[in-house]
């Protein structure tokens, strides 16, 4: 107990400004079956079944049950195949399966609480109080992905070239995501199970020995991967969602704004154009950002439109391993194309006066299509945002390494089993087009792919 008067002047003070916690809590139970079935090793069957429970989602949606089958066929295995020795091996796939994702933050489906503080008595008093800061969605289930596979693998000339071709179908249902909802609701936004999307594609592969002799030996590796994404359907079926910027027909992630076509120029065609949508309500001078239009000399919402997705078209990698006696030499190379970063610089909003790298501004002695004019106070061209849009495309060396080990003669007389020597480089460097740091470091921002050189000997006595 508390007895002298000042300890409990103490006590008195001591107020409590905030209640929280970090503590999170969430399980995971499955349950799995599977069956395998094979005739004369030329005839497979697998059929299996999960049943997945979730404590993240809602009541009455955790459990969900995903079965799959699949079937082969070793077609170089049939009789009719052993009088051939062009095609040492084939078979062919198909499958068919469903899965599941239930990767939210724990409680969603509760909502949250925010602390807030309320004034009141013309400010002579605060009380401590707490408000909801993520709505609470009671529906939320696990999102779905049904997938068709068909596929065959191959080898030619006693597998000197072998490889695998997989082509699939992926149709996802109940998307997990955040969708922006009306903020006189109390909230910017809700996560919820969003329409579909669709994934179809190709995966090749190819692995071939091409030089094999008793010194020389050189094999090659190379994937290739194609991928295109599209929303089938959202929560109001097939009708764009332009505040999300989610698109029938379109990936999920795009980039959706207005299209930098050039720099307004000096020229009698560019003032007589800028004239017509000054009338209109632009004020465009020359030397500022020039913007697609669709034709009714006016710029608005409607001439925003969909410039890129942030994921590539396709990716590709190639392998080259060659050992001569005892050096050995592998390089590993891997491209990307067709993906569109927005590269968020800050030097493009600075103004002309600023410090900052050398840019090519347009001046009217310098009548360039790339940069803007450099402006005297601290404002931002119009626009600005368009020059930050850009392709990604890129081929970038992920390792060369160089080796030699030492030959058995020698070792003997130092009684060594294995001496290796290497020099060997990650990410070295990169070929690309684009203006960023990295089109791959950092998605393009500030931070490149760290570039690593390293030697040394591998030694075994």
């Amino acid at each position: 107990p508390i007895k002298s008067s000042a300890a409990s002047d103490v006590y008195k003070r001591q107020i409590i400004d905030k209640i929280g916690s970090n503590l999170t809590k969430w399980t995971m139970a499955s349950f799995m079956g599977r069956v395998n079935y094979g005739f004369k090793g030329r005839y497979l069957f697998t059929g299996s079944v999960r049943y997945d429970g979730s404590s993240r989602l809602a009541e009455g949606h955790k459990w969900v049950a995903f079965p799959s089958v699949a079937l082969a066929w070793r077609v170089s295995e049939e009789a009719f195949m052993k009088k051939q020795n062009f095609l040492s091996n084939l078979k062919l796939r198909a499958g068919w399966g469903k899965t599941g994702n239930s990767s939210i933050d724990p409680y969603m489906t509760r909502g949250g609480l925010g602390l807030s503080t309320y004034v009141w008595d013309n400010g002579a008093s605060e009380v401590l109080g707490y408000a909801p800061s993520i709505m609470a969605n009671s529906e939320l289930t696990w999102e779905t992905t049904k997938q068709w596979n068909v596929g065959v693998d191959f080898g030619f000339f006693n597998n000197r070239l072998s490889g695998t071709v997989d082509l699939y179908l992926q149709h996802t249902s109940d998307l997990l995501l955040e969708r922006q909802i009306p903020v006189v609701s109390g909230f910017g936004s809700v996560l919820s199970n969003v329409g579909e999307t669709k994934n179809k594609g190709i995966e090749i592969s190819l692995s071939s020995l091409n030089i094999n002799t008793k010194s020389f030996q050189w094999t090659t590796d190379v994937m290739f991967y194609a991928n295109k994404e599209s929303i089938e359907s959202l929560y109001n079926g097939k009708v764009d969602d332009i505040g999300n910027k989610w698109f029938i027909g379109h990936p999920i992630n795009v980039h959706y704004d207005y299209e930098k076509i050039g720099i307004w120029q000096n020229t009698s065609e560019d003032l007589a154009e800028m004239e017509e949508f000054n009338k209109n309500g632009a004020n465009f001078k020359s030397g500022d950002i020039k913007i697609w239009d669709n034709g009714d000399k006016k710029i608005t919402e409607a001439d925003r439109k969909i410039l890129g997705s942030t994921s590539p078209k396709f990716i590709a990698s190639m392998v080259n391993s060659i050992s001569y006696k005892g050096f050995d030499f592998s390089i590993f190379l891997y491209a990307s194309v067709g993906a569109m970063l927005n590269n968020n610089i800050e030097y493009l909003n600075k103004p002309g006066r600023a410090n900052s790298i050398v840019i090519d501004y347009w001046t009217p002695t310098n009548p360039t299509n790339a940069y803007p004019r450099p402006s005297v106070d601290n404002a931002s061209p119009a626009y600005v945002k368009s020059l930050q849009y850009e392709k990604a495309d890129f081929i970038r060396v992920r390792n060369i390494t160089l080796g030699y080990t030492l030959p058995e003669k020698l070792l003997k007389k130092i009684r060594a089993r294995k001496i290796r020597v290497y020099l060997s480089a990650n990410n070295p460097f990169v070929i690309t087009g684009f203006s960023g740091i990295d089109p791959e470091g950092a998605r393009g921002y500030t931070a490149p792919s760290a570039s690593t050189w390293m030697g040394g000997v591998n030694l075994s006595f």
